[in-house]
């Protein structure tokens, strides 16, 4: 595969394949957070559903950071991809390594989703996303 496709070969080339597995994946992942915390704050959208479970004190301060910095990387890639003139291949990789960057982030330190996803699920943890919880 090429790298650095302008945004108009970059569109082309996903109509003639199916999509990379790591761009589903990113997309999957922080689909189960925000899902997670829609349902655990009963709001719809992530944005006010990190707000409320920061201020129900539900999680820290740095777990909101870590929901918002997803909630941004996401929004970007999802609908940046054709404003204006587009993204680029590599614009788009960096976003999509920047989203699993704070996903596995997310997943390390965050006592909530560790409850809510991990204990509740039964989920055992690879050795890339072991659990060390903020303060």
């Amino acid at each position: 595969m090429a790298k650095n496709l302008s945004h108009q070969d970059w569109v082309k080339q996903q109509f003639g394949k199916y999509l990379k597995s790591s761009y589903r994946n990113v997309f999957v992942h922080s689909s189960i957070i925000e899902g997670i915390l829609a349902n655990e704050s009963g709001m719809d959208k992530f944005d006010s559903a990190n707000k409320f479970l920061l201020c129900s004190q539900k999680i820290n301060s740095s777990e909101f950071c870590v929901f918002n910095n997803i909630r941004k990387i996401r929004n970007k890639l999802a609908h940046d991809i054709f404003k204006r003139k587009g993204l680029s291949q590599n614009e788009i990789d960096k976003l999509r390594d920047d989203l699993m960057k704070e996903i596995h982030n997310a997943y390390i330190v965050s006592n909530f989703l560790n409850n809510k996803l991990f204990e509740k699920y039964k989920l055992k943890r690879s050795s890339v996303i072991g659990f060390e919880p903020a303060n």
